[in-house]
């Protein structure tokens, strides 16, 4: 399930600028991990999965290896 995503939330934690991938709790943190393939190029996605590692390290540590064996950051 999706994370709750208020306008504050946007505004004021956005991992990538412009209110996109909004990162404040553990719940948006998974939601933008599973979403990082929208990001628009490779600094975007290194930026989410950095920020999404303050919540959930593992996760993020994860996603960091696999996009780094297939080339996208």
């Amino acid at each position: 399930m999706a994370a709750k995503v208020t306008a504050e939330d946007r505004k004021e934690h956005s991992a990538v600028g412009g209110g996109r991938f909004p990162i404040a709790t553990r719940a948006q943190a998974a939601s933008a991990l599973k979403l990082r393939g929208h990001a628009r190029n490779k600094e975007e996605r290194r930026k989410i999965i950095r920020r999404a590692a303050k919540f959930l390290p593992d996760a993020a540590r994860k996603a960091w290896e696999k996009d780094k064996a297939a080339g996208l950051i």
